[in-house]
């Protein structure tokens, strides 16, 4: 109420028609929502102040405007209103530039996010650094009318897609609050287990598709193999239901795009302990998968994991015991560190150009993409790094939008500017120019 009272008051008026027909809203086609036309009086203070020479403190009165916009829509028409972003680097500092970044990334997140969708439809979202679960969410179903809840199930699944594909990204870009949100507690599969509603089971495996794409991705994006062994193990444990081993292969071949990237940025720049060990999981994984079974797991297909592990056996303690043996099993995450070397450069171009060839740069982790583009800005950046720099960047709008903003924060539009000209500039620039 504080921001619809500043508006008001600031067009010189002391009542809301005052202000629906006050110049501050004479920016856009007229309309009788508060919401929209405070949104077109910010957008005229920001056109205003970024009309002609703009000093130091009209700068930062504009990143305050933006920054403090927590709305998707009122934050992308401030952006259309300053010119895009060639208006945002014409008129802020490049530190401020980030910041509009940062936010931007935020608020795409909250806009975009389906796990955010679907809270705000269920629940109340008041807080988005402590915000409900996707589990939350399944619960108050199960509170719906039952002559609702059948259409509402029908809908929820058609996100599906949709769904594990925004939690897959804000698991491999570290967006905490996200993740968590994603959570689903045994208790809620255990609900639905008992209730059996309408498509229980495609319900119930969603959750377990949900929870096991959270476990995998935040492993490959630390780069940190060792826990993934419990995720094969889950496919041939006769302990699990067939509905929860069914899902975390589907979940598996799901993210064959991300293990893929994992696996080439460890084969491009990494050493040859880190490389055994990738291959080692990739053989072990690719035999739960050849020899997955939609029932009963047979002692074939545990064998055939083991075997791929170097070992002999059938059993699944005989499986934990193989991988408690390998030499790599507690060795903990793997660094890049060949990226930070004298040849970093060429070992981050590398490695954009195989993943481009493999279609996965979208899915490497967020915080590999970051340690590539540094690599490529530092020191003198020529027209090889621009491109793969492109890649990077245009690989992210396309698969995430958010993430583009989220990288730009991270490499720094200063570092991105000074290092970037010629075409490849005006190429950059027109990706990041609106965000939609």
């Amino acid at each position: 109420m504080e921001k619809v009272r500043y508006h008001v008051v600031d067009s010189g008026n002391s009542s809301f028609s005052g202000f629906f027909n006050s110049d501050s809203v004479d920016f856009d086609p007229p309309s009788n929502s508060i919401r929209q036309n405070i949104k077109k009086a910010k957008a005229k203070v920001v056109y205003d102040l970024a009309s002609g020479f703009t000093p130091a403190s009209q700068e930062r009165e504009i990143r305050d405007i933006m920054i403090n916009s927590e709305n998707s829509y009122e934050l992308i028409r401030l952006v259309g209103a300053i010119g895009g972003w060639e208006g945002i680097d014409s008129e802020l500092e490049y530190s401020q530039a980030d910041q509009v970044a940062t936010q931007l990334a935020q608020v795409l997140d909250q806009r975009d996010y389906v796990v955010y969708q679907l809270i705000r439809r269920y629940l109340i979202l008041l807080d988005y650094k402590a915000s409900p679960t996707l589990g939350d969410c399944f619960v108050k179903l199960l509170l719906w009318p039952g002559q609702f809840q059948a259409a509402e199930f029908d809908l929820l699944l058609n996100r599906r897609a949709d769904l594990l594909k925004g939690i897959t990204s804000a698991t491999m870009r570290g967006r905490t609050n996200m993740v968590n949100a994603a959570q689903v507690l045994p208790a809620v599969i255990q609900q639905y287990l008992t209730t059996t509603p309408h498509r229980s089971d495609e319900l119930i495996g969603l959750m377990y598709e949900a929870n096991y794409t959270t476990r995998i991705c935040s492993s490959l994006a630390m780069l940190d193999y060792q826990p993934l062994y419990g995720v094969v193990a889950d496919m041939v444990d006769p302990s699990l239901t067939d509905r929860q081993r069914i899902a975390c292969r589907d979940t598996c071949v799901r993210l064959s795009l991300e293990f893929a990237a994992a696996a080439k940025a460890v084969e491009v720049v990494g050493a040859n302990e880190s490389k055994s060990t990738v291959n080692r999981f990739s053989a072990a994984l690719k035999a739960a998968l050849d020899n997955f079974s939609n029932t009963a797991p047979p002692a074939s297909a545990v064998a055939a994991i083991i075997a791929a592990l170097g070992g002999v056996g059938n059993t699944l303690s005989q499986l934990l015991t193989a991988v408690s043996n390998l030499p790599d099993a507690l060795a903990g995450a793997i660094t890049l560190s060949s990226l930070t070397g004298s040849d970093d450069d060429d070992n981050a171009r590398n490695l954009v150009s195989e993943l481009d060839s493999q279609g996965s740069v979208a899915r490497v982790a967020f915080h590999i993409k970051v340690k590539m583009l540094n690599a490529m800005l530092s020191g003198s950046t020529g027209d090889d790094d621009e491109i793969a720099i492109l890649k990077i960047m245009e690989g992210a709008k396309a698969y995430d939008q958010a993430e583009l903003y989220q990288l730009t924060a991270a490499a720094t539009w200063d570092m991105l500017y000074s290092s970037i000209d010629g075409d490849e500039y005006e190429e950059l620039l027109n990706t990041l120019q609106q965000p939609t």
